[in-house]
């Protein structure tokens, strides 16, 4: 009786351990996740500024496009 006793006890802090250890590991899991869902909504947004000038710089004509660089580079100097 004793024994089933201690045998009842070390089943129940057993399976209080596990469940602390997965609590703490999916909550390390959701970091990671957010984490990454932050890295990916950075690259994306970056992606699209740079389409954005990609496709500005395409429909400028060459003459406008020497300016708007000339004027940069001026720009740069002073």
């Amino acid at each position: 009786m004793f024994g089933a006793r201690i045998q009842l006890y070390l089943f129940i802090g057993a399976a209080f351990f596990l469940g602390v250890v997965g609590i703490y590991a999916s909550g390390v899991q959701r970091g990671i996740d957010r984490t990454r869902n932050r890295i990916n909504e950075k690259r994306l947004d970056d992606v699209r500024a740079a389409k954005e000038v990609e496709d500005e710089i395409e429909s400028l004509g060459d003459t406008s496009l020497a300016d708007r660089a000339n004027e940069w580079v001026r720009k740069s100097r002073d």
